[in-house]
């Protein structure tokens, strides 16, 4: 049987405040009744005392008047028990009642006190002497009763407000208990349905309250394990990917290196044969796109699993020549302006030769097709190799393009993140991986109209001399 929490906290917390409530109303009606019962045993108390030491005769009318000043009834005996004159009507067994079994214990205290029943009606009563200055014979005496129904009425006026007030209080109890109860619930309901969104793979953040307890907290730690788990599904989604590509591109990457391999060497055999046009552009060009060709099929074959290589000391601004000179076809067959800029002097870094080469292809391709789009005259794509400051070489890669759309801003290095439809998304993730790979870092931004790749290697040592 299913029992909601809500419940559950309503009915402990009513239970406590109901019990507290209903202990203290009683006990309130206790004490209330209790000083009431003691104020009017006082009074009667002084009425006997006085009716006991009367000087005056006690007559009929001085008996009335002292039942409407004091709400007590009386009855006046004379030696024999016979009743003499009363305030109420008497009849044949309320006289013997009186004269058989008269009241004798006082009413000092009411709920100790003497019960008669007389005409039809329950009283507290008791027998006193009376003066002899008071009555015309000796041995009179003096009943005082006091009705029950009066009493019960003087005890309800007492009781009935406080137990209102009890009332009262446990309404409010029961609203206010609701409404903390509904407080606290209602959080562990949104993060219940925030619990199953994530269980169906919407891993969305849930909003949070600026209330500052532990719920907040709890709700800020479902709020982490969202965003790790985001992550760590985006990293499973592309570790399978690259997993698959590794696999395809294993297969697909050993026979066009094969056919490459093959069509570089039938054009150096035709250029041995033929020296005459050993020398010309267009064989050069072929030669050079074939080495392209062979770079790209090793991105496939290094992706995911580089393999370790062997630094060393070699020039920056060489490597960095060596890539515009396989990249220059492409530009001019694009119209697009390729433009470099480097120090006279070498650059030294410790690395490896073929990785950083892949890296500025990998920038350069990628600026040359977020420029090739513009149909611009001006588009062009610069490298700049530069020392920016001691211990760090720099390469800048600036093309004039649009820039990357915001959606795709954020997920930059991030492997398979492309805007065209035919791209792979592998470029500038290689790029990352080599730039670390090599102690350094790669970054980007946008600055007047122009998009900049920035990469940063750390400059080889003296050590790495030798």
């Amino acid at each position: 049987m299913r029992y909601p929490i809500r419940l559950q906290l309503m009915f402990a917390t009513l239970l406590v405040a109901t019990t507290a409530i209903v202990l203290a109303c009683a006990a309130s009606v206790y004490l209330g009744v209790s000083a009431a019962a003691r104020g009017k045993a006082e009074e009667l108390s002084r009425i006997e005392k006085m009716m006991s030491q009367a000087s005056f005769r006690l007559t009929d009318n001085v008996l009335r008047q002292m039942r409407g000043l004091s709400g007590a009834e009386f009855v006046l005996l004379d030696a024999d028990r016979d009743v003499v004159s009363a305030t109420i009507e008497l009849g044949g067994e309320d006289r013997d009642v009186l004269k058989s079994k008269p009241p004798r214990r006082p009413l000092d205290r009411l709920e100790e006190a003497s019960e008669v029943r007389l005409a039809g009606r329950a009283y507290f009563g008791h027998v006193i002497p009376v003066a002899r200055e008071a009555t015309p014979s000796a041995g009179r005496q003096l009943v005082v009763l006091y009705s029950k129904d009066q009493w019960w009425a003087v005890a309800r006026r007492v009781a009935l407000p406080i137990v209102a007030a009890g009332f009262v209080a446990i309404l409010l109890a029961v609203g206010l208990t609701t409404l903390i109860a509904g407080r606290l619930v209602r959080p562990i309901q949104v993060l219940k349905a925030q619990s199953e969104r994530i269980a169906a793979g919407q891993f969305e953040p849930v909003a949070l309250t600026p209330r500052n307890d532990e719920l907040a907290d709890l709700a800020s730690s479902i709020n982490r394990m969202t965003e790790r788990l985001k992550q760590y599904e985006q990293e499973v989604r592309q570790s399978e990917q690259l997993r698959t590509l590794d696999q395809l591109g294993a297969g697909m990457a050993h026979t066009l290196r094969n056919a490459a391999t093959g069509a570089r060497l039938a054009i150096e055999i035709f250029q041995r044969k033929n020296p005459d046009r050993a020398n010309s552009e267009s064989l050069g060009t072929a030669l050079h796109q074939l080495e392209l060709m062979e770079s790209f099929i090793q991105k496939f074959l290094r992706l995911g699993h580089r393999s370790p290589q062997t630094p060393a000391r070699l020039d920056l601004v060489e490597v960095m020549d060596g890539a515009l000179q396989l990249v220059r076809p492409a530009f001019d067959h694009a119209h697009v302006r390729l433009e470099s800029r480097s120090p006279s002097d070498a650059v030294f870094v410790k690395g490896d030769p073929e990785s950083l080469r892949e890296l500025a292809l990998n920038l350069l391709l990628n600026a040359l097709e977020a420029t090739g789009g513009t149909r611009s005259s001006d588009a062009f794509v610069r490298l700049e190799t530069s020392v920016p400051e001691p211990g760090a070489a720099e390469i800048c890669v600036t093309d004039s393009g649009p820039g990357p759309a915001p959606a795709t801003s954020r997920h930059m290095f991030e492997p398979f993140v492309s805007e065209k439809p035919e791209g792979t998304g592998l470029g500038l993730h290689l790029a990352k991986q080599i730039a670390e790979a090599h102690g350094g870092s790669i970054d980007w931004k946008r600055e007047d109209g122009l998009t900049k790749f920035l990469v940063r290697i750390p400059l080889a040592t003296t050590e790495d001399r030798s």
